[in-house]
């Protein structure tokens, strides 16, 4: 008598292979926990060939050639904005990181400011890292972050706007390598 639990064990393996080739193909997405609002070295703007913004500056950098530089006396550095949602969630945190150089002491209040406008819906959120509470030495390179708690009822067509604000001036400062990260 012949038995023919061959073709049986190679048939229960096809169908196992099968069913998990299935399954794995049934797996969802992961999405992402965070995407980048801003990341700027500055460098983007050697290239377009047209006058650089007065906020461009050689004088100092942390990576390639450039870096923001608010001169001595001047109020405000760059500018920059952008939609809320454009990594398709509306986060709950944003992380700003960053490096500045201060040439000296004298830099008085200096601000790295962001804001969401909402477009009249609800008062805008308004957080400020104070750069001189935050940084022990000057003509070196310094890391600056801080993390943003955001209301849950924002909408993903707000507007963030990142800004270097100098209410008082004072001396020379440079920022570059700029992040804001979007957080879920």
């Amino acid at each position: 008598m012949r038995t023919y639990t061959r073709p049986f064990l190679s048939a229960r393996l096809l169908v196992f292979v099968a069913v998990l080739g299935l399954f794995s193909g049934c797996r969802s997405q992961q999405e992402p926990d965070s995407f980048l609002l801003l990341d700027s070295d500055f460098e983007q703007f050697d290239a377009w060939g047209l006058p650089q913004p007065a906020f461009i500056s050689t004088d100092q950098a942390h990576s390639g050639r450039f870096s923001c530089g608010v001169g001595e006396g001047v109020e405000y550095g760059f500018v920059y904005h952008t939609t809320l949602g454009k990594g398709g969630f509306v986060p709950s945190r944003l992380r700003l990181q960053g490096w500045t150089y201060l040439t000296s002491g004298l830099i008085r209040s200096t601000v790295v400011v962001v804001e969401v406008r909402c477009h009249g819906r609800r008062p805008p959120v308004w957080q400020g890292l104070n750069i001189d509470g935050v940084v022990r030495r000057y003509q070196k390179w310094e890391p600056i972050t801080k993390t943003i708690d955001l209301p849950s009822d924002l909408d993903p067509t707000d507007e963030v706007w990142v800004s270097v604000w100098c209410p008082e001036r004072g001396a020379a400062k440079y920022f570059d390598d700029m992040t804001l990260e979007a957080l879920r």
